[in-house]
């Protein structure tokens, strides 16, 4: 299929050559379509698939009211808002006319936004929860209930316990016709409860299991063995000179934990962390960009939503809870047609969540670190690793259980297996 099958208007069509597009994604095949027949879409898929222009292109092209906010689109951070609103620009350029297209979010002028309210209100907007919350429902300026479409990017990032009384209010005030499109890489609970209440039908597409297995990443894993993992991490990274390595953990204290090793071992490392300031966050985003950093140590709250191009390598210092994380966080790497790298450490107990990636299809191989190499792991070590359940059987029945149970015996036994576990995990 070619985007001339949506029927674009001129402009669009003009946007698309100057854009360098000229066959849809698969995103953009499914979507385009919902969306133009006016159907609520869940659209689950990674950040790279082209998921932006996916909404962008049929509601710029159906913008027609002047005066009044038509489309709304509500953003997770500061960064993303800046780069959807960077696209809509891009497009509406080869417009004839003007569209009033307005982005609202951190670290901007609010008096400047506040004035401009006052004497107009734009056709399209990108806002972020907490803007939405002071212009829209604190001073009800920006006219939020005239709006036609609301897509939330992101969404799962959106739909969190902090945002969720002030995102029900905000949605409260939208007409009752209103088309929902929302974007997201997993489905949370909150988002789950918000589809529930707020739409009554809705078309999924999802392209998450399309992502999972995409050939151009190789997914390795590295026992830690219990060892330190700073240490692990410096040993790995002077195997390799990576583009761009993004070194992902679970918490902001960790993060700087992490990058303080780092720079202590040699290294200049960049840190992306939830509560950076948005002036900090613009300094180590362009330094990025510029090649400064060669490795960022990040977490899923910062590094969500934010286009980082030239990722080479992923690293899990912490696997996430959630395998949908994982997904997206290796789904950084290996982009455009690029081959990539995406390396985890992963202690004795992740066994489940290496069963349940390859439920979903992916493929990863083990390799240790050995007289300064990445060596793969022999098979017989893998085959024993996916058959724990088998060895504790085995174990329990070389530790037979007596038909005369004395006093304290069965505390005993069990102290016995668990020994016995302890010093299977450290050979593994």
């Amino acid at each position: 299929m070619m985007f001339e099958k949506f029927n674009f208007h001129p402009f669009i069509q003009r946007a698309l050559l100057d854009l360098g597009f000229f066959k849809p994604t698969p995103i953009q095949e499914e979507v385009i379509p919902l969306i133009q027949k006016g159907q609520n879409v869940i659209g689950k898929s990674q950040t790279g698939t082209g998921k932006t222009p996916a909404f962008l292109l049929p509601i710029l092209d159906d913008i027609k009211t002047e005066g009044q906010l038509e489309a709304l689109i509500i953003v997770p951070t500061r960064e993303l808002g800046m780069q959807i609103f960077e696209e809509i620009r891009k497009i509406l350029k080869h417009h004839p006319g003007y569209v009033d297209a307005r982005l609202y979010v951190g670290g901007t002028d609010r008096n400047d936004e506040v004035e401009r309210l006052k004497k107009s209100q734009p056709q399209i907007a990108v806002a972020t929860i907490g803007k939405l919350k002071d212009l829209a429902i604190d001073s009800n300026l920006l006219k939020i209930y005239t709006a036609r479409r609301v897509v939330v990017d992101e969404a799962d990032m959106v739909f969190v316990p902090e945002e969720l009384a002030d995102i029900d209010r905000i949605f409260s005030v939208f007409r009752d016709d209103v088309q929902t499109l929302v974007f997201s890489a997993t489905v949370n609970q909150e988002l789950a409860v918000f589809l529930n209440k707020y739409l009554k039908t809705f078309v999924t597409v999802d392209l998450t299991e399309k992502k999972i297995t995409k050939e151009e990443i190789e997914h390795v894993f590295i026992p830690t063995k219990n060892k330190d993992k700073n240490a692990l991490l410096v040993e790995l990274l002077k195997l390799f000179h990576p583009y761009l390595a993004l070194i992902f953990v679970n918490t902001r204290e960790k993060a700087e934990a992490v990058a303080l090793h780092l720079s202590n071992s040699g290294f200049k490392p960049g840190v992306l962390t939830g509560d950076l300031q948005p002036r900090e966050r613009r300094k180590v985003l362009k330094k990025i960009k510029d090649g400064d950093y060669q490795y960022v140590v990040a977490t899923d709250l910062a590094a969500r939503g934010m286009d980082i191009q030239g990722v080479s390598h992923v690293i899990n210092y912490e696997l996430p809870q959630d395998i949908e994380f994982y997904i997206h966080r290796t789904g950084r790497t290996g982009r455009m047609d690029f081959t990539g790298t995406a390396i985890s450490f992963y202690d004795y107990e992740n066994e489940d969540y290496l069963k349940n990636l390859e439920k979903k299809g992916l493929r990863w191989v083990l390799k240790e670190l050995k007289g300064g190499e990445l060596v793969t792991v022999e098979e017989r070590f893998k085959r024993k690793f996916s058959k724990k359940e088998q060895a504790l059987l085995e174990l329990q029945s070389r530790i037979p259980l007596s038909k005369k149970v004395k006093p304290g015996y069965k505390k005993k036994r069990k102290e016995i297996i668990e020994k016995e576990l302890k010093r299977m995990k450290r050979a593994y």
